[in-house]
């Protein structure tokens, strides 16, 4: 608030306290029934104002002809103090006498904003008379606030998460929005997430609450971030809608009939605590892929308790962060008690008693199944000539089948799918056996049929170095044995 205002404020409060004050006082006081009988014309009605280097003087003169002057800090704006001048009658249009006996001589300028007084006037002693000028006080109106203008947002923030969630270089995307009247959209602009390079979309619009864009046919597969230039009123504005994730995905083609291998390219996983992108990832009997999140590990009301328990022990992994930071795939006796850190809709699956053996049987007992998922790993060396075959091959995106003669290495002996986890490097750390990199070769073997997968390791995104990378995800190419 402006000090201007905050005086104003202040000051008409001052003067509602004061003037009851000097209303009851002086009426109160009123020895002479006949001293107000005329009091002549009251041209000084109103608030006047004067300032020295330190202090406000504030004079007012009431519509019931009394007065009072009020002293401020001029820095603070404080009320210093009050000088009750009580009830005086106008004489001549010039005087002021007070029933006090005081009297004051005023001139008012031409135009009635200025005046002068002179006190102690007709005192007999000139050199005791003080003179100041005053100027009519005119109230600062505060402004009216402007009217609030609400940002453009997302309508339904589940239905943007699962439309913007899955995009398709050259699709065209329709999403709701509110706050949209008025506004006119300008640009419609992609993110990638954790830089500024920004690619714009075509075709954009917003009508009746819908925006329209289309995703350009040469939009690279990745994660990104929602931009809208619009101006609404004149005014230009610019929102980034980052609580939702726009990722797009590269067309994942079926396998060609008789294909000896499984084929899914650029998918992505989340970590334990992702809301929009799953940790447990499955190869179902019918050869398609499904990751979901953590809720999966609850129970599916229309199946039975058996069935419930298989779907859990057909997980092939589960996807997990740690400090470091690094991304991990492992299975139960890797994850065992961390379960508790895995997230449902952004609430733990279980309640934790902080006592690690605890914590891993009430896992256990809690999603039958769980226990079952024994799918073990490795990370495959270039420095092996066998291995190093087959991470050219899947560079290469050339292999066509995971069997004894395709990829030796992985049933002769040579690569032992033994360890319960593999993750990223950390900073500092070189590639091994259970650590791998971008462009590094995961290989799993799972405890629910014996298949192997092997995975290429596209992208590793937001590992931002706090314990629990809540929004970091991994984009991967599988290839699964038929």
């Amino acid at each position: 608030m402006k000090k201007s205002i905050l005086f104003n404020r202040t000051l008409h409060l001052v003067s509602y306290v004061l003037l009851s004050l000097t209303s009851c006082l002086f009426v109160s006081c009123d020895k002479d029934d006949d001293w107000d009988k005329n009091l002549g014309n009251n041209l000084l009605e109103g608030i006047w104002t004067r300032e020295s280097i330190s202090q406000k003087f504030v004079a007012t003169f009431n519509a019931d002809h009394t007065s009072y002057i009020c002293t401020y800090n001029i820095e603070t704006e404080a009320l210093e103090h009050v000088d009750l001048q009580g009830k005086y009658r106008v004489v001549d249009e010039s005087v002021l006498i007070y029933q006090s006996g005081d009297k004051h001589r005023f001139k008012l300028s031409e135009d009635g904003n200025t005046v002068e007084i002179t006190y102690g006037y007709d005192t007999g002693s000139p050199e005791t008379e003080k003179t100041y000028t005053y100027q009519r006080f005119v109230e600062v109106q505060e402004p009216e606030p402007e009217p609030e203008e609400k940002e453009l947002e997302f309508a339904d923030v589940n239905a943007a998460k699962a439309t913007l969630g899955s995009l398709k270089a050259g699709a065209s995307v329709t999403v709701g929005m509110s706050n949209w009247e008025d506004v006119v959209v300008t640009k419609v602009s992609l993110r990638k997430q954790l830089t500024i390079e920004d690619t714009p979309m075509t075709n954009s619009s917003l009508a009746s609450g819908n925006l329209t864009f289309t995703v350009p046919e040469n939009m690279p597969v990745g994660s990104y971030s929602l931009i809208v230039a619009y101006t609404v009123n004149g005014k230009a504005k610019e929102v980034m809608f980052d609580a939702v994730t726009c990722t797009v995905k590269e067309e994942v083609t079926p396998p060609e009939p008789g294909a000896k291998v499984l084929v899914f390219k650029n998918q992505m996983m989340g970590s334990a605590q992702n809301r929009d992108f799953g940790c447990l990832l499955t190869v179902t009997d019918a050869g398609q892929l499904d990751i979901q999140t953590a809720c999966y590990m609850n129970d599916d009301p229309t199946l039975n308790a058996d069935e419930n328990k298989k779907r859990r022990s057909e997980i092939d992994l589960i996807a997990n962060t740690y400090s470091g930071p690094a991304f991990a795939f492992g299975n139960f006796d890797k994850i065992a008690h961390n379960l508790r850190n895995f997230r449902c809709n952004g609430t733990n699956l279980f309640t934790t008693s902080k006592d690690d053996a605890k914590d891993k049987e009430t896992a256990i007992t809690m999603f039958p199944g769980y226990a079952d998922i024994q799918t073990k790993f490795l990370v495959l060396q270039e420095s092996i000539e066998k291995e190093k075959n087959i991470i050219d091959l899947v560079r290469n995106d050339q292999l066509a089948e995971i069997s004894e003669t395709a990829t030796p290495a992985l049933f002769d002996g040579t690569s032992k799918i033994d360890r319960i986890t593999v993750q990223s490097i950390k900073p500092g750390e070189s590639v091994g056996r259970d650590r791998f990199d971008l462009n590094g070769v995961v290989v799993f073997k799972s405890s629910k049929n014996g298949k192997i997968g092997i995975m290429l390791i596209r992208q590793i995104n937001e590992l931002d170095g706090s314990n629990d990378a809540a929004d970091a995800t991994i984009v991967f190419d599988l290839y699964y044995q038929k």
